[in-house]
C-alpha cells in the first residue's frame, strides 16, 4: 500500500480526504461507478458486504462528507488494493481506521466557533422523539448541505410521518452556537407563515442582533416593527436579503408552495431548511439540495422498537421482546417511522404483546384506525397512520383533473407496493375508472408523486403498503367491487398486450396483491379471467409445483361457487393436470386431460378456444411419454384447426406450430424441424421484432435443430444470441433464459469446448437450483448434463458417480421408464465406455436401447442415436494390411 498522506496542520478531515484521493489515484482509468460496484462486491473478513454508492464516493473524495461506517472504507481500500494486484494489510487498515475515526470526530464536533455577536432563536422546534434515531447518513447529508457555500436551501422531502421534522430539528440545534438568527416557522398554511414571520421580525426589530445600541440603551431599527403581520413578514424578508448576520430559517411542513409566494427566505449570509411532502418544480429552487427522507432501515427499526418498548417496565414482561419478533413487526409495518411510533405507543398503552399485535395487523378485517388510534399518538407527530395521507391527497387533487388523482390513488392501493408498471395504470380499463385520457392519467400520477403519496419513477410506481391499506379502508364499501374488477380488468388487458417491455413478473406481483386485498370481489358475478393467469405464469417461469397448487386452490373455489360443469372449472382442472404432467406423471395427466377435453367438447364446443387449448395439452403428453410421432399426429390437425378458428397469430396457434416442429424433429426428421423453426423465427422477427420474447424463444428452439442437423458451431452462435436476448428481456433466472443457458453449454461441449461447457453448466445449475429447486425437472436436466460433461471433460469416474446418484432422484420424480430416466442411463453408459469399460458399457447401453424401443419406439430421435452408438461400439475393426 502507498504511504498515507499526513496532514501537517492536524485537520483530520483534510487528511482523510487527501488519503482517499491518493488511494483513488491508483486506479485512474476506472470510473467511480465501477469502483463503487467493486467495493460493494468485496467480502469483508466477517463475510459481509457493504453498499458503496458512486455518488457518495464522489462526496467523500471531495471532502463533502465522511463515510458513516469504517466497513465502507475497508471495502473501498480492499477493492483498490485487489485491482492493483496487492492486498490491504492489518497495519495499513489500522492507519485507515485512525484517519477515518479522527475525521468522524471532527465531523460530529461543533463546527462553528461562537462569534462575538449575539444569537437569537425564535420559534419552537419539535421536541426530540423518545428513542430518537440519529439516522447518521441523513444527518450527515443535511449538515454537509448547510455547510456547502453553493447551497442556499436544503429540501427535506418525503412521505408524511417519515421523520423530516425530527431531522430538521436536530440539524437546527447542531447549527447553533456561532451567533446570528435561528428561526423555526410553521409553513403549513399562508396564515401560519405570516404569523411566524411576524413573530421573528418583532424579535429581530427588538435589536438583539444589532450593534451598537441606540442612544438611550434600546437598539433602534430603521424599519420599525410594522403595523400588521403582512408588513412585518415583508420587513423580515427584506432584512434577510440584506443583513450581514448569519441566519438559518426552517420552514416546517411546507406542502403548498403557493403559500410561500413572495415569502421565500433569501440572502447571501443565510440558509433555509424546508420540510415538505412536495418534490416538484415549485419547491426545487436554484441553489437547493434535496435530501430524500424515507423509511427506517431494518436495524434502525429494530433499534427504535427495542429502545421505545424498554421505556415501559411492563412491556415484554419486564424486558423488550426478542429482536427477531421486533424485526418481523418492523417488516410488517414497512419500517414506516410514524407506524413504528404509533405501534410502540399502542403496545405500551394497551399492554398488548408483539405477537398478538402482529396477528391483529395481519388480519385485513381490522381497521388501521383501531390499530393506530389517536388515543395512542405517535411520538412528536400530530397525525395517525390512518389519516396522515388524507391532507396530502386533498392537495394532490388540486393538481390534476378533478377526481382523477383520488381514483388513481384508489387503483394503486390494490396493486403491489413496488414495481407496478406505469403502463398498467394507463390501460383503457384503468383510464376509464380514473376518468381521464392518457395525458390526464399521467398528470394524476405525477400529482400523487409530487405530494409523496406514491413514487412515480417511470416506468414504475410504488406506494407504501400501509398507505395502500389506509386508502383502501377509505374507499366506500359500495365502490370496492367495481374498483377491484377494474384493477383486474387492467391487469388482464396489460397481460394480453404484446409488449415485451411490460414485465409480466410485475403484473403477477400486482395480481397477488389484488387477490389478497379484494379476492372475494374477483368471483362476482363469476371468476375474473385474470385469475387464469396465475398458474399460467407460474408454469411459464418453471414454478410447476406452485402452478399445480394454485390451480388446485382456484379449482376448489370455482367448484364451490360455479358448479362442476362451468367453463372455468374445466379450464382450471386442465391447468392442474398440465402441471402434474410436467412434474413427472404424464400418464396421469394424459388420462385426466382426455376426460376434460371430452367435457369441453360437450359443454363448450369443439372449436372453443378453451377446448382447443385442452386438446393441445392432451396431445403433448404422449411426447413426454416418449411417443413424439403420436403427438405429431395430433398436433398437425390441431394446428390447422387453430389457425382456421383463431388465426395464424393467435398464441395457441403459434405454440401449436412450435410443437409440430418439435415433434417432427424428435420423430426422426431434424431437417424438417430446422426448416419449420427457421420459418417461424423469421416471421416473428418481421412481425414482432427480433427482441420480442416469442421471437427469442423460437430462436432458442431453432438452435437445437441447427445442432441436430450437424452444425454444432451454428447451434452455439444461435443459442448465444437467444440467451443474451432472453436475459435482457426476462432476466438470467427466468425459465426460458435458464433453458437457453443450459442448451448453449450443451452445444458448446459438442462443438469441442468441453471445459467451457462444464463451467457454464455449473453456473447455470446453481442458478436453476436457486430459482426452481433441486428436484425440479429442469434442474434435474441441468444436473444430469453437468455430471455428463464433467466426465467427458475431466473425470469419467466422477461423472459416472454423479449420474448414478442422480438416477435415483430422476426415477423417484419421473419413474424408471420415463424418457428422462432412460437418457440418464444412456449418458452413464457413454461415460463408462469413455472410462475404458467397453464391455460393461455395451451391456448397459443394450439394456437402455431395449427399454427405449419399448417406450419410445424405433423412430424416436434418442432411440436412433443409441442404436447408432451401440453399432459403432460393437462393429469389428477394419482389417489392417
Amino acid at each position: 500500500m502507498a504511504q498515507l498522506s499526513q496532514d501537517p496542520d492536524g485537520a483530520p478531515r483534510t487528511a482523510f480526504t487527501a488519503a482517499l484521493a491518493q488511494l483513488r489515484g491508483r486506479l485512474p482509468d476506472v470510473s467511480d461507478e465501477v469502483l463503487a460496484r467493486r467495493a460493494s462486491l468485496t467480502a469483508l473478513p466477517s463475510g459481509r458486504r457493504v453498499a458503496v454508492n458512486a455518488r457518495r464516493l464522489g462526496e467523500w473524495l471531495h471532502g463533502r462528507s465522511v463515510p458513516r461506517d469504517f466497513e465502507q472504507v475497508h471495502a473501498l481500500v480492499q477493492a483498490v488494493e485487489t485491482a492493483a494486484g496487492g492486498s490491504a494489510t492489518s497495519q495499513s487498515l489500522q492507519r485507515w481506521r485512525q484517519l477515518w475515526r479522527a475525521a468522524q470526530e471532527q465531523r460530529t464536533a461543533v463546527r462553528t466557533t461562537p462569534a462575538a455577536g449575539a444569537e437569537l432563536v425564535v420559534g419552537r422546534a419539535p421536541s426530540d422523539a423518545a428513542s430518537l434515531r440519529q439516522r447518521p447518513e441523513l444527518a450527515g447529508a443535511i449538515d454537509d448541505a448547510l455547510r456547502d457555500p453553493a447551497v442556499r436551501q436544503v429540501l427535506l422531502t418525503g412521505p408524511g410521518g417519515s421523520g423530516k421534522s425530527q431531522l430538521a430539528a436536530a440539524a437546527f440545534h447542531r447549527a447553533r452556537g456561532g451567533g446570528g438568527l435561528f428561526a423555526w416557522v410553521s409553513a403549513s398554511s399562508r396564515q401560519s407563515l405570516l404569523a411566524g414571520y411576524a413573530r421573528v421580525w418583532r424579535a429581530v426589530a427588538g435589536g438583539v442582533l444589532d450593534a451598537p445600541a441606540a442612544p438611550g440603551g434600546r437598539p433602534a431599527h430603521p424599519d420599525g416593527y410594522g403595523h400588521d403581520e403582512e408588513t412585518q413578514a415583508d420587513l423580515l424578508v427584506a432584512w434577510l436579503r440584506s443583513t450581514p448576520q448569519r441566519w438559518l430559517v426552517v420552514l416546517d411542513d411546507a406542502d403548498d408552495p403557493a403559500d410561500l409566494d413572495g415569502l421565500w427566505p433569501m440572502g447571501e449570509h443565510g440558509r433555509t431548511t424546508v420540510t415538505t411532502r412536495r418534490r416538484d418544480a415549485l419547491v426545487l429552487r436554484p441553489a437547493a439540495r434535496v435530501v430524500q427522507v424515507g423509511m427506517f432501515t431494518g436495524p434502525e427499526s429494530v433499534d427504535y422498537l427495542r429502545n421505545r418498548l424498554s421505556l415501559d417496565p411492563s412491556a415484554g414482561r419486564g424486558q423488550p421482546p426478542p429482536d427477531g419478533e421486533l424485526a418481523e413487526l418492523a417488516a410488517a409495518l414497512g419500517h414506516f417511522p410514524l407506524a413504528l411510533s404509533q405501534a410502540a405507543a399502542f403496545l405500551i398503552d394497551t399492554g398488548t404483546d408483539v405477537a398478538a399485535y402482529r396477528r391483529l395487523l395481519d388480519d385485513e378485517r381490522e381497521r388501521l384506525a383501531d390499530l393506530f388510534p389517536p388515543s395512542s399518538p405517535a411520538d412528536g407527530h400530530d397525525r395517525t397512520v390512518a389519516s396522515t395521507w388524507q391532507l396530502a391527497a386533498q392537495r394532490a387533487a388540486a393538481l390534476a383533473k378533478p377526481g382523477t388523482a383520488q381514483r388513481m390513488l384508489e387503483l394503486v392501493s390494490l396493486l403491489a407496493p413496488v414495481g407496478v408498471p406505469q403502463d398498467l395504470l394507463l390501460t383503457g380499463a384503468a383510464r376509464t375508472w380514473v376518468g381521464a385520457q392518457r395525458r390526464e392519467a399521467l398528470a394524476a400520477l405525477r400529482a400523487l408523486h409530487r405530494l409523496s403519496l406514491l413514487t412515480h419513477d417511470a416506468p414504475t410506481v410504488a406506494m407504501h403498503a400501509l398507505v395502500q391499506r389506509a386508502v383502501r379502508e377509505a374507499v366506500p364499501e359500495s365502490e370496492l367491487p367495481a374498483l377491484a374488477r377494474t384493477a383486474a380488468d387492467a391487469l388482464d388487458e396489460a397481460w394480453a398486450t404484446p409488449d415485451p417491455a411490460l414485465p409480466v413478473a410485475a403484473l403477477y406481483d400486482s395480481l397477488l396483491a389484488l387477490r389478497r386485498a379484494a379476492g372475494e370481489h374477483l368471483w362476482r358475478p363469476g371468476m375474473h379471467p385474470v385469475l387464469r393467469r396465475l398458474a399460467e405464469h407460474l408454469m411459464a417461469v418453471g414454478r410447476t409445483g406452485a402452478a399445480r397448487d394454485t390451480a388446485g386452490e382456484l379449482l376448489e373455489q370455482a367448484r364451490e361457487r360455479l358448479g362442476g360443469e362451468h367453463r372455468d372449472v374445466i379450464f382450471l382442472a386442465a391447468q392442474q393436470a398440465q402441471a402434474v404432467g410436467e412434474l413427472g406423471d404424464p400418464a396421469t395427466a394424459h388420462a385426466a386431460l382426455a376426460v376434460l377435453r371430452r367435457d369441453a367438447e360437450r359443454l363448450l364446443g369443439a372449436d372453443d378456444p378453451d377446448t382447443l387449448w385442452i386438446r393441445q395439452r392432451e396431445a403433448l403428453q404422449p411426447f413426454e411419454l416418449g411417443a413424439p410421432a403420436t403427438a405429431l399426429a395430433e398436433m398437425v390437425p390441431l394446428h390447422a384447426r387453430a389457425a382456421a378458428v383463431l388465426g395464424d397469430d393467435h398464441p395457441l396457434t403459434l405454440s401449436t406450430r412450435r410443437y409440430v416442429a418439435l415433434c417432427r424433429g424428435m420423430s426422426g426428421d431434424p431437417a424438417g424441424a430446422r426448416q419449420w423453426f427457421t420459418a417461424l423465427a423469421d416471421e416473428l422477427a418481421q412481425q414482432r421484432g427480433p427482441a420480442h420474447p416469442d421471437t427469442l424463444s423460437t430462436l432458442s428452439d431453432l438452435g437445437r435443430w441447427i445442432g441436430e442437423t450437424g452444425d454444432a458451431d451454428g447451434a452455439v452462435d444461435t443459442y448465444q444470441r437467444a440467451m443474451l436476448g432472453l436475459a435482457a428481456v426476462h432476466g438470467p433466472l427466468h425459465h426460458d433464459t435458464l433453458t437457453a443457458r443450459h442448451n448453449l453449454a450443451y452445444w458448446r461441449g459438442l462443438a469441442g469446448q468441453p471445459t467451457a461447457a462444464v463451467e457454464e453448466f455449473s453456473v447455470a445449475t446453481q442458478d436453476a437450483e436457486r430459482a426452481l429447486g433441486p428436484r425440479h425437472p429442469t434442474t434435474l436436466t441441468f444436473r444430469t448434463n453437468l455430471a455428463y460433461w464433467t466426465g467427458l471433460a475431466d473425470d469419467p469416474a466422477a461423472g459416472m458417480a454423479a449420474l448414478a446418484e442422480l438416477q435415483i432422484v430422476v426415477e423417484q420424480v419421473f419413474g424408471h421408464t420415463h424418457p428422462r430416466a432412460l437418457r440418464t442411463r444412456q449418458l452413464h453408459a457413454q461415460l463408462r465406455h469413455r472410462g475404458g469399460d467397453a464391455a460393461g458399457a455395451v451391456g448397459e447401453l443394450t439394456g437402455v436401447l431395449t427399454d427405449m424401443r419399448a417406450v419410445q419406439g424405433d423412430g424416436h430421435l434418442r432411440t436412433v442415436e443409441v442404436a447408432q452408438l451401440l453399432a459403432t461400439w460393437t462393429s469389428a475393426p477394419d482389417p489392417v494390411g
